[in-house]
């Protein structure tokens, strides 16, 4: 598996090529000032780091100026995540065509976040009769005569699963990682906050490759433990039968629930977390290849080579190359 992170315009793409049919996600992040471009930016992070871990989904972030554009219809906002970008200052406060313009995407998306002053929104649009948001400080009193009702909580997720709230712009990562934990399950949410420094890593592995395998499994012990024992062993790799025994099963038994569980082979496994220990060293360390070749436990500079090439059709030169010339693009090693 390959990933690549394009930019053009006001489109971020975060892609995934995969084997498997991939389903895309749309998020739309609609600014009121042209100026808090920048500020959007982690929304765009926070996706591209969701699409490291994730198989088979593919999250695209575009970034959009409210009213600026036409809303577009009913088949644009099917299944699409729209996320007022608002600030701990300023109330969002429209009226006319921009009020109807909100109105429309408020009714049309299938999931809204409204994030800081955005929140106010709701009143305005008529969706304020008894509906709970996170509500900051500094905005309270106008909610409140909005007839918004203060949930008490940095962050709301609504009962109905369509219009969510985060008090502030940092509150809305974590809103946004609860969002994840709801449609892909906790153990991605949880390894995508310490992925992203939400919360500490509380797991071992660090490799994302490990990551994915563990969530297709449905975090089988098993292949966790076997896993995070190949990482330990990346510099002098383990036979698969002192891997059973060190697991404390058979080696039959090992490979054939690794592979019913994950879809991929125990060794060719081993090898990609290999390779992508190698990959990792190319882009941040200024290691040698010999060294490198040690590191990961390939016998010589040509063996690593061989198979950095056969994998990711691109050779260790060019990787630590466009890593002086700035131009590296992000590879992942789940082919």
């Amino acid at each position: 598996m390959k990933h690549y992170v394009l930019k053009n315009g006001q489109d971020h793409l975060a892609r995934t090529a995969s084997t498997t049919a991939e389903r895309i996600q749309q998020i739309d992040v609609i600014l009121a000032d042209p100026d808090a471009r920048a500020s959007a930016e982690m929304v765009v992070d926070f996706y591209r780091a969701l699409n490291d871990l994730i198989e088979d989904h593919t999250y695209f972030v575009n970034i959009r100026v409210f009213a600026e554009d036409p809303v577009d219809g009913p088949l644009y906002w099917a299944g699409r995540t729209a996320i007022f970008w608002g600030d701990l200052r300023t109330r969002w406060h429209f009226e006319g065509r921009d009020l109807a313009w909100a109105s429309q995407v408020l009714n049309l998306s299938s999931r809204t976040v409204l994030v800081g002053g955005a929140v106010l929104l709701l009143a305005q649009a008529g969706h304020a009769d008894k509906t709970m948001a996170a509500i900051h400080p500094n905005f309270t009193a106008a909610a409140r005569e909005g007839g918004l009702r203060d949930g008490g909580r940095s962050t709301h997720l609504s009962s109905d699963g369509r219009k969510h709230s985060a008090s502030s712009r940092l509150s809305a990562l974590r809103l946004l990682s609860d969002l994840v934990s709801q449609d892909h399950g906790e153990h991605l949410a949880d390894t995508l906050r310490g992925y992203i420094g939400l919360t500490e890593p509380r797991r071992k592995c660090e490799s994302q490759l490990a990551h994915r395998l563990i969530q297709r499994s449905g975090a089988d012990p098993l292949v966790r433990q076997a896993l995070e024992t190949m990482l330990e062993h990346v510099e002098d790799p383990l036979r698969i039968p002192d891997l059973s025994k060190v697991l404390g099963t058979s080696t039959r038994q090992l490979q054939r629930r690794f592979l019913s569980k994950t879809g991929v082979k125990l060794l060719t496994t081993y090898r990609e977390l290999r390779l992508e220990r190698a990959h990792s060293l190319l882009r941040h360390t200024d290691m040698s290849h010999r060294e490198i070749s040690t590191a990961t436990g390939f016998s010589s500079v040509t063996a690593l080579g061989r198979s950095f090439r056969s994998h990711y059709r691109i050779t260790p030169e060019s990787v630590r190359n466009q890593r002086f010339a700035g131009q590296l693009s992000e590879i992942n090693t789940l082919g």
